[in-house]
């Protein structure tokens, strides 16, 4: 609508097709500064992207007031990114990693750029920064390659930019690394070695009989121990997250509470998403849902698992299965440790914490349990299982596990 000066008022659209490319056009009146007239334009490759793109920009206007005329660089749209989209959306530990690729890969390495500037070529200088410049491997670059491609497709929904320029690269090839695996005598000399420990036994025989990783294990309670139909439920993962600052936003004297680290502000808060359940069990230890649909699962005990879990969940006082004799949940560094501690005592070599769950994979694989039934004990998702999942019958798993807890007990 126009005001008495014959000029749009704030918020007015227009709707047209560009004769230059054909694109679609739409163009808000924004708030006069000094007088001048001003417009933001954005384009869109259909009339309905377009029409939907000016309800967007209008909606925006009235939340803010004004909207930004020049295009952003990649640093202050990713900026934008993490703290109104992806933090919506992504789980904390999640939102944590891609904040280190971006601040550690992305930035450094094309940040400046404006986005709409943002080419081919800029994608493929970043994968040359992570591996040429600094000397890492095609994983780590392949890891840049899809957080950018992650913040690129929201500018593209955004109307920040005509097309995501990530997705015309080729991403890099992840490296191919050898795993670490625990033959069957190594575990059984680990699981002999620690028998009589009273949180190493039950410990390392969940880790190596059910394939759980450290998360599910550490944040396993005892409502999900079923004795009678010898069944672990997978329903929460324990894990450490990282607390934000609620003060306000930081300036160049620091935040607003003048403390340096969020853990000692006042209006400290996680960056729960929405829908995402959560429970706090001690300070930043929290119990988190499963990442996944798959990675929520019920799995068989063998034998010797149910026997060992019988005897520990007798001594066991709160909710957790696994707490410090404090009553505390097990940090994860700790966890850490204590693993490498009973590899050391075992006499076999250090490896990560995650073989044991590689080496649950292993084993079940040389048995010859078939691979969807591997998948699902593990939690894993098949590259072939499309829209829907496919689940395997609890009695296949239970086979599967028992031909395992065989394999250990026949080279006792």
């Amino acid at each position: 609508m126009a005001s008495k000066t014959g000029r749009r008022d704030a918020g007015a659209g227009a709707l047209y097709q560009r004769a230059s490319d054909g694109l679609w056009c739409v163009s808000v009146t924004l708030p006069s500064h000094d007088g001048k007239r001003r417009r933001k334009t954005i384009a869109s490759k259909t009339k309905e992207g377009a029409q939907a793109k000016l309800r967007a920009l209008q909606r925006e206007l009235a939340r803010n007031g004004d909207l930004p005329t020049a295009s952003p660089t990649l640093t202050q749209w990713i900026d934008r990114w993490l703290n109104q989209i992806a933090v919506k959306r992504l789980k904390p530990r999640t939102f944590d990693s891609y904040r280190g690729v971006i601040d550690r890969y992305i930035l450094p390495s094309i940040g400046r750029i404006r986005l709409d500037k943002l080419t081919t070529a800029h994608v493929r200088q970043m994968h040359d920064y992570v591996t040429v410049t600094r000397g890492l491997s095609t994983t780590t670059a392949l890891q840049a390659h899809r957080v950018l491609a992650k913040c690129l497709t929201d500018a593209e929904r955004d109307g920040m930019v005509m097309r995501n320029v990530a997705t015309l690269v080729d991403a890099p090839q992840k490296a191919v690394v050898e795993r670490d695996a625990l033959s069957a005598d190594q575990a059984i000399a680990l699981l002999r070695s620690v028998a009589d420990d009273p949180h190493g036994a039950p410990r390392w025989s969940l880790a190596l009989f059910a394939g759980m990783r450290q998360g599910e294990c550490l944040g396993l309670t005892r409502e999900f121990v079923d004795l009678e139909s010898g069944t672990i439920t997978v329903a929460w993962q324990l894990q450490r997250l990282t607390w934000k600052h609620g003060c306000g936003t930081k300036t160049g004297s620091g935040w607003p509470c003048a403390k340096a680290r969020a853990g000692y502000c006042p209006s400290r808060h996680m960056n729960i998403p929405e829908g995402q359940e959560a429970r706090q069990v001690h300070g930043n230890l929290w119990l988190l849902r499963p990442k996944s649909r798959t990675s929520w699962r019920r799995v068989p005990m063998a034998a010797t698992l149910w026997q060992v879990m019988r005897r520990h969940l007798e001594s066991v006082q709160g909710d957790l299965v696994f707490t410090t004799p404090a009553g505390l949940p097990w940090d994860p560094s700790d966890d850490w440790e204590a693993w490498g501690e009973a590899l050391k005592q075992a006499g076999l070599p250090h490896m990560p914490l995650h073989s044991a769950r590689h080496s649950t994979a292993t084993l079940l694989y040389k048995l010859g349990v078939p691979e969807q039934t591997r998948m699902e004990i593990l939690g894993h998702s098949s590259a072939t299982t499309t829209a829907g999942y496919t689940h395997i019958d609890i009695t296949m798993a239970r086979e599967a596990m028992s031909a395992f807890d065989g394999l250990l007990a026949l080279e006792q």
